[in-house]
């Protein structure tokens, strides 16, 4: 899957957890869905200006194209980052809601500028080719945070525990990329000439 579409995925599946965490009551699991809201919001700015942002700036600076709609959305995941831990710091009640409010107007601005702005001017400025590549980068990110976390709830000892943990996922991420690109690089034997026969030997 290449890059776009997996952005424009995480970006509606965010907009359906901001819809869940507003619907739902605080000791009805709320403060669970909070951590996964948060989490998702990390991974958001993570992804994007780790991967994405960055060939973009590259190939935007390049082709000589105006960058303020990518600095104006860098600015915003600032913002949403610090209301973020606003929203984590603050207790139950309706503290809680009213930042909840403010934190999903942002998203949701922030999402639709980015949807209309940065994306549509990603699509047009890099090639295909380039965002397939992209993609299978996010995807190999996407393994190793998972392996990481798996790990970490299995391998105790606090601090040191969670290193060996970051470092076997890390390992457990890169064989499966290698064996990935490895299969794709396999290809089926060249056919036999045309009118080939096989002489048998007596």
């Amino acid at each position: 899957m290449d890059a776009l579409t997996q952005v424009r995925q995480e970006h509606r599946k965010l907009e359906g957890l901001l819809e869940r965490c507003e619907r739902l009551d605080e000791n009805a699991g709320g403060a669970a869905l909070l951590g996964q809201l948060q989490a998702a919001l990390r991974h958001h700015v993570d992804q994007e200006e780790t991967i994405l942002y960055a060939i973009f700036r590259e190939r935007a600076r390049q082709a000589e194209i105006d960058l303020a709609p990518l600095d104006r959305a860098v600015e915003q995941h600032r913002l949403i980052d610090r209301l973020g831990r606003e929203l984590a710091a603050a207790g139950p009640g309706d503290a809680r809601k009213a930042k909840l409010t403010v934190l999903g107007e942002q998203v949701r601005g922030h999402l639709d500028e980015e949807d209309s702005a940065v994306l549509s001017a990603i699509e047009d400025l890099v090639d295909d080719d380039t965002l397939l590549e992209l993609g299978r980068r996010m995807e190999q990110r996407d393994r190793v945070i998972e392996a990481r976390r798996e790990l970490a709830t299995v391998i105790p000892g606090g601090t040191r525990g969670r290193r060996v943990a970051a470092a076997l996922g890390g390992l457990a991420a890169v064989g499966a990329a290698v064996l990935a690109f490895r299969s794709r690089r396999r290809k089926p034997p060249p056919p036999p000439p045309t009118g080939w026969r096989r002489i048998r030997r007596r």
